[in-house]
C-alpha cells in the first residue's frame, strides 16, 4: 500500500510540474486597449460565394480621400486579435493622422498566402483572399473615399505572408507592404507567379523565432507542428525585394537602445533607400521569436522572447510614409 502511494504522490507531481511548465510556456497577455474616440464598423461583402469580414476603426476627424492601413492577422486569427496583437497602435495613429485602419479577416482563421503548403482550409479550397482584399479596398472607396494610392499593407505570421503575397502577385495593390515574422517562400513552396516588380518592403523577423526559422528553412513548430513548407532565410528574403528594387551597397544601419533589458532581445534597423527607388527595410530582432515588438507584449514563451523595446507598428508607419 506505501509503495502505492509513493507511485501515486510521484505521478501526481510530475503531472503538477508538467501543467506548470504547460501554462508558463503557454501564458500569455497583450496590450491594454486605449480609450479611443473613433468609431468601430464592421464591414461585410460577398466574395467567391462566401460573405468576407473586416473591422474597421474610423477616426473621429478623417482625412480628405484618407490613406488605409491593413492589418492581416496570424493563424488561427481574428482581426480583432491583430487589433490587440499591434497593441491598438493603428488605431491610435489612425486617430491622430486620418487614416482608416482596418483589420480584415482570413477564412476561417488563415490566409490562402503564397506558400504551396498549408495544414488549412483556406489553402485546401484555395480561397481568393487576394481577390477579396482588392474587393474590399473598392467597398471602402465607394463608402468612405479612401485614397487607392495611398493602400499599405502588413501582417504577422500567416497575415506575413499574405502581404507577401500580394507583393508578389500585385504588387500595385498597395504603396509598400510590411511582412512580420514571415519570410519569402522557397521556390519550391512558392504557390504563386511573381511579377517580379520592385515594391517597398519592410521585414520584421527573430534571430530566434522556433516556427519561421531565421536561417531559412521549414516553417514548423520546433519540428512538430504546423508545416508549411521552406522559406528563404531572412536575409535571403531581404535581398529578394531589394535585388528587385535595384538598391545596391551598405544600408544604413540604427540599433535601438535596450529598453527592456529583461526581454532577452534587442533591435536592429537597416535600411536601403535611393529617392527614385523603392525602400526596403530589414527589422532584425536579435534574440526575439515569433511575436510582434510592443513595450507592453508578453507573447507565449513557448514561441521566444517577446520584445519590448520598440512599437512595431510606429516603425512600420514610419516605413510606409517614408516609402517614395
Amino acid at each position: 500500500m506505501r509503495g502505492f502511494l509513493k507511485i501515486a504522490l510521484f505521478i501526481a507531481l510530475a503531472l503538477a510540474t508538467f501543467a506548470g511548465l504547460a501554462f508558463r510556456e503557454l501564458s500569455h497577455s497583450l496590450p491594454p486597449k486605449p480609450e479611443l474616440t473613433g468609431k468601430i464598423e464592421r464591414g461585410a461583402l460577398e466574395h467567391g460565394g462566401r460573405i468576407r469580414t473586416w473591422i474597421a476603426y474610423l477616426p473621429t476627424r478623417a482625412a480628405t480621400h484618407p490613406a488605409v492601413v491593413i492589418a492581416l492577422h496570424g493563424s488561427m486569427g481574428t482581426g480583432g486579435q491583430a487589433r490587440a496583437t499591434y497593441g491598438y497602435d493603428f488605431d491610435l495613429l489612425a486617430e491622430q493622422l486620418g487614416f482608416i485602419a482596418v483589420y480584415p479577416q482570413g477564412y476561417e482563421g488563415h490566409w490562402n498566402d503564397c506558400k504551396v503548403k498549408g495544414p488549412y482550409s483556406a489553402k485546401s479550397e484555395n480561397i481568393d483572399d487576394v481577390g477579396f482584399l482588392h474587393a474590399m479596398v473598392d467597398r471602402l472607396a465607394k463608402d468612405h473615399d479612401v485614397d487607392p494610392a495611398r493602400v499599405y499593407v502588413t501582417g504577422i505570421s500567416n497575415g506575413g505572408s499574405m502581404t507577401l503575397c500580394l507583393a508578389l502577385r500585385t504588387p500595385e495593390f498597395a504603396r509598400a507592404y510590411a511582412a512580420v515574422v514571415s519570410s519569402v517562400p522557397a521556390p519550391e513552396n512558392m504557390a504563386v507567379t511573381p511579377k517580379n516588380q520592385p515594391v517597398s518592403m519592410l521585414i520584421m523577423n527573430g534571430t530566434d523565432d522556433p516556427f519561421n526559422p531565421w536561417n531559412g528553412g521549414d516553417v514548423v513548430l520546433y519540428g512538430v507542428w504546423g508545416n508549411r513548407g521552406p522559406v528563404l532565410s531572412t536575409p535571403s528574403s531581404i535581398d529578394y525585394f531589394r535585388k528587385l528594387a535595384g538598391l545596391e551597397g551598405a544600408p544604413q544601419v540604427r540599433q535601438f537602445p535596450d529598453l527592456d533589458p529583461g526581454d532577452g532581445s534587442t533591435v536592429e534597423r537597416s535600411l536601403w533607400s535611393a529617392t527614385d527607388k523603392r525602400s526596403v527595410a530589414l527589422y532584425t530582432i536579435k534574440g526575439g521569436g515569433h511575436g510582434v515588438p510592443h513595450p507592453a507584449m508578453h507573447g507565449w514563451r513557448l514561441l521566444g522572447n517577446s520584445n519590448r523595446d520598440i512599437h512595431a507598428a510606429n516603425e512600420i508607419w514610419g516605413f510606409f510614409q517614408s516609402a517614395p
